[in-house]
């Protein structure tokens, strides 16, 4: 709320990502969750290992890939990739937004 009332034209939205379950399912624990870790911007991707919590940062290690292509092209890449998994997980009816549950 803090950052939104700091920006009147900012729009921030957080969906969570509910797969459904069987029973069977929920004996298993963390089987059913979306755990991806890539961020995607206008002109980069970034796809991590490490969780994005201030404690993984600094007390484990992981690996990381940044890409940024040299030349905008129409050809379709990584970045485009990702950015079309995150607009079907955005739109997915298994992803709720906050404010509903």
């Amino acid at each position: 709320a803090a950052l939104a009332d700091s920006y009147p034209h900012l729009d921030i939205q957080v969906r969570r990502f509910i797969v459904p379950s069987t029973p069977e399912q929920d004996k298993i624990p963390y089987a059913r969750v979306n755990h991806n870790k890539y961020m995607v911007t206008d002109r980069t991707a970034y796809i991590g290992t490490s969780n994005w919590y201030g404690d993984y940062f600094v007390d484990t290690a992981g690996v990381a890939f940044v890409y940024e292509p040299y030349i905008t092209n129409t050809t379709r890449d990584i970045r485009q990739e990702l950015q079309d998994v995150f607009e079907r997980d955005w739109t997915s009816p298994y992803a709720v937004p906050l404010r509903k549950l």
